[in-house]
């Protein structure tokens, strides 16, 4: 196809950056020592965009970084002015989810989940730590005059946030997967484009393929693929790759479930490379292996159970994932709306499980299989707890209260995919002897980073 050529600068203070890549979502060069470019522009393109290397942030307009330029027929010419960070080190804030549809529930994310993830972002610059949010798509949630809502809570951030794009973000009235993106792209920008944070390169792509009136594919279409495949050349091969998107590649919970065509070409594209997703949708958490080597980060939403409880439906509390990404190995860890970072599990007692009646049972909704979960009685080690897979009871409980005050109807507690409790693996269980006084459990993740809760035992 015969593009027409748009030219553009990139700077910084009046210093001009070279080397950085920009592309139209179809083809791509690279900025030259006097921050200059050329790039064959594709008709079809709507934006010419840059990658925003490390150590710079993009300027912001209205909260929303503008690594991106809308184009049309009569662009010749763009700029793009980048600012310092200042830093070696970053933090990648990914948020699951906030899925709101009406005014009062954009109310609750500014009030309950904002602060919190400022006051994460304010903690990590007192430690010369850059952070960068990632909404993880369904910003809204069918409602598209709520973006304005999301662009003004961005603001209070004062910081960089990118989206993916998720199903309820796009124009369910329109038809089309480019023309039901507009909103979408109207505030926010391209549906898939990238960014870097020291050595660690974040890939966003746009994985839902869209029809009209919620019919929609879960993949990634060829167009991205292909532009992926001109993308990799231009990262190193010692590179962290990260590629977020909104639905997630694997599904645990279907035994012999197989990733879908484009999701297995970006596998084979990165075979070998140091490769690992971040996704939503599911409001579930998860951190398990696509394949061998490549960890899917399913980060649980942080509406909870869609502004109904502060749990999801697996029992994972409202919350978000953090990357640390420094110059050594990144890390990461969930932190939940209201607490620490040490937070995280829950202890329940004797008799809170009917399929484990005499067990306690711990919680820890950010397992991964390097993880181990110990229990000590009373001082005592005792090894490690039995994993099972099982409802959260707090959450069918609480969300049978509801029931009964008339807040959700019946129906919805037992649709699956919205309310109704999911099964899942992160629950684990010890039967303590008779006598027992004091049950301790410590879990370690990856990191080798320790957590412990007690719980002390009424006598049976």
């Amino acid at each position: 196809m015969n593009g027409k050529p748009v030219t553009g600068v990139i700077q910084s203070k009046g210093d001009y950056i070279e080397n950085v890549v920009v592309t139209d979502g179809y083809s791509f060069t690279k900025s030259d020592h006097n921050g200059h470019f050329e790039l064959n522009v594709n008709p079809e393109a709507s934006f010419v965009y840059i990658f925003t290397p490390s150590g710079y942030t993009p300027v912001r307009l209205d909260g929303i970084s503008q690594y991106f330029k809308r184009i049309d027929k009569n662009t010749e010419k763009v700029v793009f002015e980048l600012e310092p960070t200042g830093c070696r080190d970053y933090a990648l804030i990914a948020v699951g989810d906030p899925q709101t549809k009406t005014a009062e529930q954009f109310d609750l994310f500014e009030k309950r989940v904002l602060p919190d993830i400022k006051a994460t972002v304010d903690n990590y610059a007192k430690m010369g730590i850059y952070t960068v949010t990632l909404y993880l798509g369904d910003v809204v949630w069918d409602s598209m005059s709520l973006f304005n809502n999301h662009k003004k809570g961005i603001c209070k951030l004062e910081a960089p946030v990118y989206a993916a794009i998720g199903n309820h973000d796009h124009q369910r009235e329109l038809k089309g997967d480019k023309l039901t993106g507009t909103a979408f792209g109207d505030c926010f920008g391209p549906a898939y484009y990238g960014f870097n944070l020291g050595n660690n390169y974040i890939i966003v792509l746009d994985n839902i393929v869209y029809d009209t009136n919620k019919l929609y594919v879960e993949d990634v279409n060829q167009q991205q693929v292909d532009w992926l495949k001109g993308y990799l050349g231009f990262i190193p091969e010692n590179a962290n790759i990260y590629i977020a998107m909104h639905a997630p590649v694997g599904r645990f919970w279907i035994e012999g479930f197989k990733p879908s065509n484009g999701h297995q070409q970006i596998l084979d594209l990165f075979s070998g490379r140091k490769l690992s997703f971040i996704t939503g949708h599911t409001h579930i958490n998860s951190n398990l292996e696509v394949i061998p080597g490549v960890i899917e980060h399913n980060v649980a939403s942080s509406c909870g159970a869609f502004w109904k409880l502060f749990y999801t439906m697996d029992g994972t509390p409202s919350g978000y994932q953090i990357f640390e990404m420094n110059e050594k190995n990144p890390e990461w860890y969930f932190k939940t709306i209201g607490k620490g970072r040490d937070f995280q599990m829950e202890l329940y007692p004797v008799g809170a499980f009917t399929i484990k009646p005499d067990a306690i049972v711990a919680k820890v909704w950010n397992w991964d299989p390097e993880w181990r979960v110990e229990w000590y009685q009373d001082g005592r080690s005792m090894g490690a707890m039995e994993q099972f897979k099982s409802i959260d009871p707090k959450y069918q409980t609480s969300m049978q209260e509801l029931v009964k005050e008339g807040k959700v109807s019946q129906s919805d507690f037992e649709k699956g995919n919205y309310l109704k409790p999911r099964t899942t693996f992160f629950f684990f269980a010890a039967v303590p002897d008779k006598d027992a006084k004091e049950i301790k459990v410590v879990a370690t993740d990856r990191f080798g980073k320790k957590y412990n809760d007690t719980i002390l035992l009424i006598k049976r």
